[in-house]
C-alpha cells in the first residue's frame, strides 16, 4: 500500500489553511507551520469583500468570478463561516471614482458577472442611516458580492489539523527528491511537498532558487460595536468602505488610511480614530460606534499585482501560494492546489499566475 504524501503547508492564514483542508480531505498527511498561530495578520486584517466586482483584468476577473462561484457552491458546508452575499455598493463622489466605477460595471456586465448604475434614491432607501458629505455622481452596484468572517472561515478549514508554531527558515532539495525544511532553532525536517503560503514572511525563507518579488502593502481595519445594524450591505465611499460585521457590528476600511502606514504618518490609535470619526460623521443618527478591535497587519502580493500559484519549475515539490486577495480566493485556489500536487492536474484559469512567469 502506497504511503499518503506528506505535504508541508507553511502559514496558517486563509489561503494555507484553505489548501490544508482539501490536501487532507484527499489523504495527504498534512503539517501546517505557522510562525504565530496566535495571529495570522493577513486574514484578520483583511476587509475580506468576497467580490468579483474589483478586478477589470481579464485573467483576474476569471479567477475571481469563478471563486466567488465556488463560495456559492461550498455554502451550505461552512455552517457559521458562511459568507453574507449582501451585495456592494460603490459610491463615486468625483470624477476619479465616477471612471473608476464605469469601468467596474461595464466590465462586470460584458463577463455576466453582474453589475449596474443605481439612481442615487436605490442607495438612500437600501441604507437608510447613511448620510454623505458630498452628493454622489452614481452608484454602482454589484449583487453578487459579499463578506466573510474571516477568522471563522480559518478556524473552519483548520478544524481537525494541529497548528505548529515555527518559524521556517530555508527550503532546500534533497539527494532522495524531498525537500528539507530548516526551521529558526536550527532543527530541520523533510518532507515530500511544500506549500509557501507565509505571506508577507514568504520572502524571508531561503530558496535555493529565485523567486517572484512581493509587493508588500499595509492593511489596517477597525472592528466596531454599534448601537443599531449601520449598513446591510457592502458600502464603499471614497472617505471609507464599511460593511456588515454581525448584529449591531460593523467592520471599517479605507485605501487612504493604509496608506499612512507605508510612510509610518501615524499610529494604529490615530489612525482607528480617523475611521471612527469618517463612520460616526457617515452615520450620525445612528448611536455609538466604539471600536472593538483593531487590526494592522501586511498585505502581501506579487510585485506585477497577480496571484503566484502552483509549483517552481526549478525546485520540484515546492510551491507558491500569494494572492492579495485572499479571503475572496481562498476556497477555490486551496481546492485547486490540492488537485494539483496530488494528482497533477493542473486546471487552465491558474495559467497565467504560475510563479515562474516573470
Amino acid at each position: 500500500m502506497t504511503a499518503p504524501t506528506r505535504v508541508t503547508v507553511l502559514g496558517a492564514g486563509i489561503l494555507g489553511a484553505a489548501t490544508a483542508h482539501h490536501l487532507a480531505r484527499r489523504g495527504a498527511h498534512v503539517t501546517v507551520i505557522d510562525a504565530d498561530t496566535r495571529n495570522a495578520r493577513s486574514t484578520t486584517a483583511s476587509f475580506a469583500c468576497v467580490n468579483g466586482s474589483a478586478k477589470t483584468d481579464p485573467g483576474l476577473s476569471a479567477l475571481n468570478d469563478r471563486a466567488v462561484e465556488e463560495y456559492r457552491r461550498i455554502t451550505h458546508t461552512l455552517g457559521e463561516a458562511a459568507v453574507r452575499f449582501t451585495g456592494q455598493h460603490f459610491v463615486a463622489t468625483d470624477p476619479d471614482s465616477l471612471r473608476i466605477a464605469e469601468q467596474r460595471v461595464n466590465a462586470a456586465r460584458s463577463r455576466g458577472y453582474g453589475g449596474e448604475i443605481l439612481p442615487v434614491d436605490a442607495l438612500r432607501e437600501r441604507e437608510p442611516h447613511l448620510r454623505l458629505d458630498t452628493p454622489p455622481l452614481a452608484v454602482a452596484w454589484f449583487p453578487s458580492d459579499g463578506w466573510a468572517d474571516p477568522e471563522a472561515l480559518r478556524a473552519h478549514f483548520l478544524t481537525g489539523l494541529i497548528t505548529h508554531h515555527r518559524k521556517a527558515t530555508a527550503i532546500s532539495p534533497t539527494r532522495s527528491g524531498r525537500l528539507q525544511i530548516t526551521f529558526a532553532d536550527g532543527d530541520r525536517t523533510e518532507t515530500d511537498r511544500v506549500v509557501n503560503a507565509t505571506g508577507a514572511g514568504a520572502a524571508d525563507i531561503e530558496l535555493p532558487v529565485s523567486r517572484p518579488p512581493l509587493h508588500v502593502t499595509p492593511g489596517f481595519v477597525v472592528a466596531t460595536d454599534t448601537a443599531t445594524d449601520l449598513v446591510t450591505t457592502v458600502v464603499r465611499t471614497r472617505q471609507l468602505g464599511i460593511r456588515p460585521d454581525g448584529s449591531r457590528r460593523a467592520l471599517l476600511h479605507s485605501h487612504d488610511i493604509d496608506r499612512l502606514f507605508d510612510h509610518d504618518q501615524t499610529t494604529a490609535e490615530r489612525a482607528a480614530e480617523t475611521l471612527l470619526n469618517r463612520a460616526r460623521r457617515m452615520f450620525p443618527d445612528a448611536g455609538h460606534i466604539t471600536p472593538r478591535r483593531i487590526t494592522r497587519g501586511s498585505r502581501p502580493t506579487p510585485a506585477d499585482g497577480k496571484p503566484a500559484i502552483g509549483e517552481s519549475a526549478n525546485l520540484p515539490g515546492y510551491y507558491e501560494l500569494s494572492a492579495h486577495s485572499g479571503i475572496t480566493l481562498a476556497p477555490l485556489l486551496g481546492r485547486l492546489l490540492a488537485t494539483e500536487i496530488l494528482t497533477e492536474s493542473r486546471d487552465p484559469i491558474l495559467s497565467p499566475f504560475r510563479p515562474d512567469r516573470h
